[in-house]
């Protein structure tokens, strides 16, 4: 009777339901069998099944078409790749060694693809396109100069302060690569105009009287920005309108008072011209409806020093000239850092007196008749 009353609760047993309890597993059944097992293997969602790694031209071009892709992150990735095996590369097509790369994007696809990037709204990818900017051979940009003047007047003029904050280091990086090449073609104004645009002195010169003044400089938000824009002025004007003298002694483009030791005293006047452009002043290529300008030529472009200085005072850009003078003046009146920063570009401002059109009409003088 016993061994009968024992079946009769192993039968009931399956039917009971099992009292659970607060912190224990539940009980697993008898027919359970573990299922669970390690991998030492990675696994990949997409795997090549081509036997070689696909070439650097490929690698290069597929960079390349991700530069216009919606993810940032994928954009500066791309940008990452491309400094850290572009340069090299093209250092190495550059120099025609046996080992150089062929089938490399050419200059002008590669420029195009990198431009439009500096009017990114991601700060991180400006700041990779920055970094790989700088690491180009500086010859193969040159003949892009005004293209890439171009995208940089637009960031100096574009709507968001981000971008415009930015716009300077790409000018930096322009003036270092290309330096008086920079002010070819109305670069000059351009690059003036977009820099008073950033530091907030467009109408500086508007207006007169106390009216005018009161409209100086816009208050400034940010004493960082606005240094690291001051000095990017300051090497503009620096650039543009202080006389070079290279490593050998020999004073560059714009000194028309030195000569090299044993030559005629005409020489100035008889060697070849530096400019492209050395009669565009009597328009003898333009068409008729473009020479008259008011009655009278129109003025050239600025290429050299002299034309330059020409420009701010006396020519079209007489009202750059005096914004400039007023707002760095403003800012070098409130003392500290940006007082001094923005003193070093009067002095330059200054120095650019060589007995030419800024000696009669010097910077304080104008600053007081102005005001």
């Amino acid at each position: 009777m016993g061994a009968s009353a024992k079946r009769k609760r192993e039968k009931h047993k399956d039917f009971q339901k099992p009292k659970l309890k607060v912190g224990k597993a539940k009980a697993k059944a008898d027919n359970f069998t573990n299922t669970s097992f390690k991998s030492k293997a990675i696994t990949l969602t997409t795997q090549s099944l081509h036997t070689t790694a696909p070439s650097t031209t490929y690698l290069f071009a597929h960079h390349i078409s991700l530069l216009t892709h919606h993810s940032a992150t994928t954009r500066k990735e791309s940008l990452s790749y491309l400094k850290a095996h572009l340069p090299a590369a093209l250092s190495t097509t550059a120099s025609g060694t046996p080992n150089a790369i062929s089938n490399l994007p050419t200059t002008s696809s590669l420029v195009s693809s990198l431009l439009p990037l500096i009017l990114d709204p991601s700060t991180s990818v400006r700041a990779q396109l920055l970094a790989l900017l700088t690491l180009l051979p500086h010859t193969l940009l040159t003949l892009h100069t005004r293209k890439i003047l171009l995208f940089v007047n637009s960031a100096m003029t574009h709507i968001s302060p981000d971008i415009r904050v930015d716009s300077a280091k790409f000018l930096d990086w322009l003036l270092g690569a290309s330096r008086e090449e920079v002010f070819s073609a109305g670069g000059w104004g351009v690059c003036l105009r977009g820099l008073c645009g950033c530091l907030g002195f467009n109408g500086a010169a508007t207006g007169s009287g106390s009216e005018g003044s009161s409209l100086i400089v816009s208050k400034v938000q940010d004493g960082k920005i606005t240094l690291s824009h001051l000095a990017v002025l300051t090497k503009v004007l620096e650039v543009g309108l202080v006389e070079r003298v290279d490593l050998e002694g020999e004073v560059g483009v714009g000194d028309r008072r030195a000569r090299p030791d044993g030559l005629h005293v005409s020489y100035e006047a008889h060697k070849l011209p530096s400019l492209s452009n050395v009669y565009s002043s009597l328009g003898l290529f333009d068409t008729p409806g473009s020479v008259s300008k008011g009655g009278g030529l129109q003025d050239p472009e600025p290429e050299d020093r002299d034309s330059r200085i020409s420009y701010l005072i006396g020519g079209a850009g007489r009202g750059v000239f005096d914004s400039l003078v007023l707002g760095l003046g403003r800012l070098k009146k409130g003392g500290g850092e940006m007082g001094r920063a923005a003193g070093k570009a009067l002095v330059v401002l200054e120095a650019a007196d060589g007995g030419g059109v800024v000696g009669r009409c010097p910077v304080g003088r104008l600053y007081d008749t102005v005001r």
